[in-house]
């Protein structure tokens, strides 16, 4: 559960200015329901003259108010003891989704591409399997494997298929696509296509993931400079709601300079068939 500060701008007029203080200073937290999940808050709060009264939002925020969804661009004071949330696990999720769309929408052969997933954190455990239709090799370079022993017998047993547990990165001969889930990109990751959520360079292709799409009924409730993917992260880590588990980032650039103008999966494919040297 948390709470989502929706910043009001003062009324004009001095009359109009004094009842919206009123009905804002006497406001409370307004409960919104999720699918199968914990419900989160909406406090409105009014930007006057003064800033906001932080003091009076910490107050009706309670002991949520070390979970607040807000623009990054509002600071937050400290001695409000208001404090951000910051999603730990949402990117990861954004990165990985992402990276399976596009490389299902190619037309690359399995046999002669292999899949690496860098997972340090052990976040997709329950997910590595999708993977497997599409590289005659898998591997995951995780810090916890111990996380992953149940999805190795699930890969034999259901598919046939062996994942390749790792504790760090190793180029391979054969064409490879890191999906780079913890955001670790690494100099050896230079012959690769990466994908990944931060705008970095290291690889032959890297494919940098932001942003996220809300449901209109999410879109209507957070400011235009609130992060979606903050809110996202938010209902999905502190809420338990699954509305954003399939989510994939809305926005996409790619390092390549020759395919500007084609779909990721079509520049992926490039680089995978050697056509690029970007």
């Amino acid at each position: 559960m948390f709470v989502v500060l929706k910043i009001i701008n003062p009324e004009k007029g001095f009359l109009k200015r004094r009842k919206q203080k009123k009905a804002l200073d006497n406001a409370v937290l307004r409960s919104c329901p999720t699918e199968k999940g914990l419900p989160f808050y909406i406090l409105e709060v009014l930007d006057g003259k003064r800033g906001i009264n932080w003091k009076l939002a910490a107050d009706k925020c309670g002991r949520y108010s070390s979970r607040i969804i807000a623009p990054r661009s509002l600071p937050l004071p400290d001695h409000a003891r208001l404090k951000r949330f910051i999603p730990i696990s949402m990117n990861s999720v954004l990165v990985f989704n992402t990276a399976l769309k596009i490389i299902e929408k190619s037309k690359l052969v399995p046999d002669e591409i292999c899949i690496t997933l860098t997972d340090r954190n052990g976040v997709h455990p329950r997910d590595v399997c999708k993977i497997l239709p599409y590289a005659s090799t898998v591997r995951v370079v995780t810090n916890h494997p111990e996380r992953y022993a149940a999805a190795c017998s699930e890969a034999f047993e259901e598919h046939g298929a062996s994942l390749i547990i790792r504790n760090a990165y190793e180029p391979v001969s054969k064409p490879d696509i890191v999906i780079c889930c913890d955001g670790a990109v690494t100099a050896s990751m230079k012959n690769a296509a990466i994908f990944t959520s931060k705008r970095k360079n290291g690889g032959k292709l890297v494919f940098s993931g932001s942003g996220v799409c809300l449901a209109p009924k999410h879109a209507e409730i957070i400011s235009p400079e609130t992060d979606p993917v903050d809110f996202a992260g938010a209902l999905t880590e502190l809420c338990g709601s699954r509305e954003y588990k399939n989510a994939v980032f809305s926005q996409i650039e790619a390092t390549c300079r020759k395919c500007e103008e084609s779909p990721p999966e079509k520049c992926l494919e490039c680089c995978c068939l050697g056509r690029i040297n970007t």
